[in-house]
């Protein structure tokens, strides 16, 4: 009744046989193993639907290799058999997400996870959750991206396919504070098209590709409206209240039908004044936010605007 390395499950677990046979029964009825040979001592192997969870101080992640060594020690093995586009995708989204927090959370403990159905069609999803204060070009990796914060939650996709709760784990119940932290919750297709190449082309020139790639950041600045408006110099301080951790920051301005004078003049004046260094653009402007940002601030338009 071997199942990892060469000890039996009952020295491995503490567990009876009789207890380690069902819960061995029930995961091979789930299809997270797979029973190999008859009788009274079977092998098992992993299934087509694979799991992790690990709740942890963010410290003794930081000594164990950073967002590097968790996929390599834990992600990557559960991606075996996925073509390598989609696993480059997953490890983008998934180490550059837990980049962010180990780096600017301030978070005392971090809840990762991951699961993979293999079966046709299947997913794979991944959680990044903490207990701090709490995206990102990274998650255009993905098909789906929900971050819950304090009470607010940003779906970065069509309102009318929200991303439902995972069925494998849940934060605030595992996570301790989670509530006042940050849950970011992934979703991907496995049998996507989509590469890791498509996303840099778009989303880059190509003078940002290398180094500056990884010290980008999207802001999606809808969640400092009033309704659809973003007007005031409160609102432009909020979006760009932490911009000068990177050196590029997308403003995604998807949702916004209108700016104000204020807004425009904090962010792409005061602000970029001030810091020379970051490199602000912009993605998805409508006709009338693209003719505002013209009329308010002329140098905004120096670069090229991404996407809309």
């Amino acid at each position: 009744m071997a199942v990892h390395g060469n000890k039996p499950a009952i020295v491995r677990t503490g567990l009876s046989r009789v207890a380690v046979s069902r819960r061995l029964k029930k995961l091979a009825d789930a299809g997270y193993l797979l029973r190999v040979g008859a009788g009274t001592r079977p092998s098992y192997r992993p299934g087509l639907r694979r799991f992790w969870l690990r709740h942890t101080p963010r410290d003794a992640l930081a000594q164990a290799g950073g967002e590097q060594g968790v996929w390599a020690q834990h992600v990557a093995p559960l991606f075996s058999g996925v073509p390598d586009p989609v696993v480059n995708l997953a490890s983008i989204a998934f180490t550059e997400l837990l980049n962010n927090a180990l780096d600017h959370s301030a978070a005392p403990h971090l809840l990762l996870g991951a699961h993979l159905d293999l079966r046709p069609g299947g997913r794979a999803q991944m959680l990044v959750a903490d207990d701090g204060v709490g995206v990102f070009v990274s998650s255009r990796m993905l098909d789906r991206l929900v971050i819950e914060s304090r009470g607010l939650r940003l779906d970065l996709h069509p309102p009318h396919q929200p991303l439902p709760p995972f069925d494998w784990v849940e934060p605030t119940g595992l996570l301790a504070g989670a509530a006042q932290g940050t849950i970011v919750r992934m979703e991907l297709a496995l049998d996507t098209a989509r590469t890791a190449q498509d996303v840099y082309l778009r989303y880059f020139s190509p003078d940002e590709v290398g180094g500056d790639a990884f010290h980008t950041t999207e802001v999606p600045v809808r969640l400092a409206q009033l309704g659809s408006q973003l007007v005031s110099r409160s609102q432009g301080k909020w979006v760009v209240e932490r911009a000068t951790q990177f050196k590029t920051v997308v403003l995604d301005f998807e949702g916004v039908d209108l700016v104000g004078q204020g807004f425009v003049d904090e962010v792409f004046r005061v602000f970029a004044l001030a810091h020379p260094e970051v490199r602000l653009r912009t993605a998805n402007l409508s006709a009338n936010v693209a003719q505002m940002l013209r009329m308010f601030a002329p140098g905004a338009g120096a670069t090229p605007p991404l996407g809309g």
